[in-house]
């Protein structure tokens, strides 16, 4: 996201890049804290089922179906006026694809470099929840509670983020 931002908005980095990278480093500092306690609980790997296993595929295939069709209805009923609600339901699925065209909006001079970093980071969080959604459908027993602990506090950081960043 970082490098999209760096190569779609290069005259905006410096209201667009902080937030961004803070988060980046929330995430990381999730990520490093989870190594570690699962170091300590010394767990070997879960055995699961194949991934292409038909219910799983089914499953997957479903949420996207569906989260495709709420991400074009939103479009077309909320418009312009509707961008956080469409910046959420589109990264649900992809925060590429609401990164590069916020950016491209920026450098365009149609939307403000401060809405647009919001707004990517409104898709991002979005696409946590999503794949909270994955892990807890999809994921094994074991798996899940640990994920979903680290996905939440990614989440809460990103929030916090998004709430008070000025």
């Amino acid at each position: 996201v970082i490098g999209e931002v760096v190569l779609t908005a290069p005259g905006h980095l410096g209201e667009m890049l902080p937030p961004l990278v803070a988060m980046q480093i929330w995430f990381g500092v999730v990520a490093v804290a989870a190594y570690h306690l699962a170091r300590r609980r010394g767990g070997g790997p879960v055995e699961e089922a194949p991934p292409s296993e038909l219910r799983s595929a089914v499953l997957f295939g479903l949420l996207y179906a569906v989260v495709l069709v709420v991400v074009a209805a939103a479009r077309e009923h909320f418009g312009n006026s509707g961008l956080y609600v469409a910046a959420a339901i589109s990264g649900l699925t992809d925060v590429d694809a609401i990164t590069l065209s916020t950016s491209r909006l920026v450098t365009t001079a149609h939307l403000e470099a401060s809405t647009a970093w919001r707004m990517i980071l409104l898709g991002g969080l979005a696409n946590v929840v999503f794949k909270m959604g994955l892990v807890a459908v999809l994921g094994a027993r074991s798996f899940i509670r640990p994920a979903l602990a680290g996905l939440g506090a990614a989440l809460v950081g990103g929030a916090a983020v998004l709430a008070f960043w000025p």
